[in-house]
C-alpha cells in the first residue's frame, strides 16, 4: 500500500535534536506528508466534481465540458495539464528542502510572476495587455522583496542551527 512504499529514511540515519547521538534502528517507510495530502487533496476534488456533474446533470444548469475541435486546442489542453503536475511535483519536492513556512512565502509571490507571465504572453499577440497600475506593481515588488528577506533570514538561521545546508534550502526555493 501507498504508505510502506518507499523508505524515507534508511536506518543508521543520525538523529538530531534532543535524540542526537543516537541513529534510526529501522527504516523510516511511509509517504511524505506533502505528498500523501496533495494526492488526498486531488482525489477530495476529484469526487467533489463528480458529484456536483451528477447533480446538476438532470437541471438545466447542467455542466457540459467544451469539445476540443482542433489539434492545438488538445495540445494546449495536454501542455496545461502537464504543466499544473510538474507545479504540484515541483513544490512537493521542494518541501523536502525547504520547511512550509518557507514554501508558502515564496508562493506568496505568484502574483507578481503571474503579471509578468501575462505581460510577456501578450508581446507575443497570446494574451491581452492589462492595464500596469504603479501603486499594484510596486506592492507586488515590496511584497516579493520582503520575502526574498524572509527566506534569506530563514536560510541564514537554519544554517545556525545546524538545520538545512544553505544549497539545500537554495535548491528548494528555486
Amino acid at each position: 500500500w501507498v504508505m510502506r512504499t518507499s523508505v524515507t529514511l534508511p536506518a543508521g540515519y543520525p538523529l538530531s535534536g534532543e535524540y542526537e547521538g543516537q541513529k534510526l534502528e529501522e527504516n523510516l517507510t511511509g509517504c511524505p506528508a506533502g505528498f500523501a495530502l496533495t494526492a488526498l487533496q486531488q482525489v477530495v476534488s476529484f469526487l467533489v466534481f463528480m458529484v456536483f456533474f451528477a447533480c446538476s446533470y438532470f437541471t438545466p444548469y447542467r455542466y457540459t465540458p467544451k469539445k476540443l475541435n482542433t489539434g492545438f486546442e488538445v495540445f494546449c489542453v495536454v501542455i496545461f495539464g502537464c504543466v499544473f503536475a510538474l507545479n504540484i511535483a515541483l513544490n512537493n519536492f521542494s518541501l523536502g528542502y525547504i520547511s512550509i513556512a518557507v514554501n508558502l512565502i515564496i508562493r506568496s509571490c505568484l502574483p507578481l510572476t503571474t503579471f509578468l507571465s501575462q505581460q510577456g504572453l501578450a508581446v507575443f499577440g497570446l494574451y491581452p495587455f492589462k492595464p500596469c497600475n504603479v501603486k499594484e506593481i510596486s506592492l507586488m515588488v515590496v511584497g516579493v522583496l520582503c520575502a526574498g528577506v524572509f527566506t534569506l533570514a530563514r536560510i541564514m538561521g537554519s544554517t545556525e542551527k545546524g538545520g538545512h545546508s544553505p544549497s539545500n534550502m537554495i535548491l528548494g526555493v528555486f
